[in-house]
């Protein structure tokens, strides 16, 4: 598959420890999981994607927030199955959170899966790039963007967020795309911190996609 793009950077905010015994990493992970689903806290009603997003926003440094400079659009990658009416998106709440935070210019969700695939999460045999680019397209944008931000609210190797930067690349070219998920996963061992602000990069390695650091 030949592609306008080989690499994206990729920001995230938090790990996600997949086998972690450390409690701090656990409640992270239930976290996460409870967001994925658009739960509230009990207490207050609000929705714990924006409390996460506010508190992690409010303490950021420069060089962690200069990654929403630049005016981007946020364009929330689609999970694996179509999008229903009345289902929980949860890449498109993590976008409307950060639109709400001033880390962003708008929400644009114009990438679209078409064809269903496998969940990549806990999946043996997880979809290829190709497959990824395939099964998505990209609707129609009245305003041409200066700039994309592909959202997720999880990257794992990255090959769904680059399958969607390619598509985007495709229909905006010359338009800059890059990526954020507000947790990365860790699949051995305790992180050293469960809130760790970084930005790697997302490359292509064969059928998928690796996350690497950047050098």
């Amino acid at each position: 598959m030949q592609s306008l793009l080989s690499t994206i950077s990729c920001a995230s905010w938090l790990v996600y420890a997949t086998r972690a015994t450390d409690e701090d990493a656990k409640r992270v992970m239930n976290l996460i999981l409870k967001i994925k689903t658009d739960r509230v806290d009990a207490a207050t009603g609000t929705p714990l994607v924006r409390i996460v997003i506010e508190r992690i926003a409010a303490g950021l440094a420069d060089d962690a927030r200069a990654v929403f400079g630049g005016h981007p659009m946020l364009v929330p990658v689609p999970g694996a199955s179509l999008t229903k009416p009345n289902t929980v998106w949860p890449s498109r709440r993590v976008c409307e959170e950060l639109v709400r935070q001033g880390l962003g210019d708008d929400v644009l969700a114009i990438v679209r899966r078409t064809t269903a695939v496998s969940k990549s999460a806990g999946s043996a045999a997880r979809p290829p790039l190709d497959q990824h680019v395939r099964s998505f397209t990209v609707q129609p944008s009245l305003v041409p963007p200066s700039r994309l931000l592909v959202v997720d609210d999880v990257v794992t190797s990255g090959t769904t967020m680059m399958a969607c930067a390619i598509k985007l690349a495709q229909a905006f070219p010359g338009v800059p795309v890059s990526g954020f998920s507000l947790a990365r996963v860790q699949s051995a061992g305790n992180p050293t911190r469960v809130l760790d602000p970084i930005i790697e990069r997302v490359a292509i390695a064969g059928q998928r996609c690796k996350r690497e650091a950047l050098t």
